[in-house]
């Protein structure tokens, strides 16, 4: 740090303490000449000015600092923001090109849950034309066979309506309590796989102990139900 840097802070009062030890010695020459007299006032006009001065310009570059300060925090603040907005896009980016899939391990995990409560019939169906989760489909169909479920699928279709969904969509044919639709909700839950319950339309299911789980097409928006 410089002098000058040291010193800015103490200038003032410095100058203060000058002007003061010239007052006193004019006090003790107040029967001076006309020509001392004059020069002593003058000298402390200019040390009062200077101190004056220098009390100015120490509370602009105080205020300078603290402005700084606060700018920086804002512009900290902004970029904060902004960089929380891209990671939320690039997240939902992410998600919006990821494919469904219930990994081998989690597969391998619902079969050997499922496979002591005996067979259960369902029926697994999705969207027409939508591969990604005609895929996705499939992989539950085999998990629930491998568990020697009665398992359908996958079949497509509309009855359903467009349904727009990240998760398995679990349809009880009017018994939201039957051990079918208890058993597989356990089962999704507890080995982390995404569903929702739903209340099928009048026309759907019409065998009274057909559980049916459709998967629908991903929402634009990840994270819609």
């Amino acid at each position: 740090m410089s002098w000058a840097g040291v010193l800015a802070p103490w200038l003032p009062a410095f100058l203060v303490l000058i002007l003061s030890a010239v007052a006193v010695a004019m006090a003790g020459a107040l029967l001076a000449g006309p020509a001392a007299k004059r020069l002593g006032m003058a000298a402390i006009a200019l040390l009062g000015g200077l101190a004056l001065a220098a009390t100015v310009w120490q509370a602009r570059n105080f205020a300078d600092q603290i402005a700084a300060n606060l700018t920086g925090e804002i512009h900290s603040t902004a970029l904060a923001d902004q960089i929380n907005t891209l990671e939320d896009q690039l997240s939902k980016l992410q998600q919006s090109t990821k494919r469904r899939t219930i990994s081998p391990d989690t597969a391998a995990k619902l079969t050997d849950y499922l496979r002591p409560f005996g067979t259960h019939k369902v029926v697994v169906s999705c969207s027409p034309g939508d591969i990604e989760a005609y895929n996705y489909a499939t992989e539950i169909v085999n998990a629930l066979k491998s568990a020697n479920w009665d398992a359908r699928g996958p079949e497509t279709t509309t009855i359903f309506g467009d349904i727009k969904s990240m998760g398995v969509n679990v349809y009880d044919s009017g018994r939201a309590n039957s051990d079918t639709t208890k058993i597989l909700l356990v089962g999704l839950a507890k080995f982390g796989i995404p569903y929702q319950s739903r209340v099928p339309p009048s026309e759907a299911l019409p065998e009274g102990e057909t559980v049916e789980l459709f998967i629908g097409t991903k929402p634009s928006q990840p994270g819609a139900p």
